[in-house]
């Protein structure tokens, strides 16, 4: 059986929502509403440049706890008992900063965050996308930049390597050339 990614995310289209989530915080009239978009920032960069899911960012029910500061480090980030009870580390991103880190835990509620990445996928890039597409966007734009299939594995924390598989997009193009170069 052959797995399909139906929604991946581009480098290009992640900056497009995320400066579109800036601008709807500069936008916004209160201050808790531009702490709520900021942490929704926060969470989106999390989940495209360290393929977090959203339980492993905002906690899911007795099962999944939310992320702490503690738990974010100064070039990586643990995560506890995400999906399968697997502890794993990620890369921390670049812009992940410490006035990012002191938000920590974040307290924001999962569906209000899934439908602001939903409408921001709407408005801004004409599709709709999921907080998971973000995911997916980290775990393809590693495997486009030739990390290997197991590095991809273990960061994006699947239990089995044909999961991971999905990521790799076959290239024509870079296929022919390929072979070219074997013979």
């Amino acid at each position: 059986m052959v797995r399909k990614l139906s929604k991946i995310i581009s480098q290009e289209e992640f900056e497009q929502i995320f400066q579109a989530a800036i601008n709807i915080e500069k936008k916004s009239k209160s201050q808790s509403r531009k702490t709520k978009i900021k942490k929704y920032r926060v969470a989106m960069l999390l989940g495209f440049e360290a393929g977090l899911r959203i339980s492993e960012i905002v906690g899911w029910k007795d099962k999944v706890p939310p992320l702490i500061k503690e738990n974010i480090r100064d070039a990586d980030i643990l995560i506890l008992s995400g999906k399968g009870s697997k502890d794993r580390i990620v890369p921390r991103p670049k812009r992940l900063n410490e006035n990012a880190r002191a938000m920590f835990p974040l307290g924001i509620k999962r569906r209000s965050l899934q439908n602001f990445v939903t409408r921001l996928g709407n408005t801004v890039l004409h599709r709709n996308i999921s907080f998971h597409t973000l995911r997916h966007g980290f775990g393809s734009h590693l495997a486009g930049k030739q990390r290997p299939l197991h590095e991809i594995q273990m960061l994006m924390g699947h239990s089995r390597l044909d999961t991971t598989g999905i990521y790799l997009h076959a290239n024509p193009k870079q296929a022919i050339d390929g072979a070219r170069d074997v013979f």
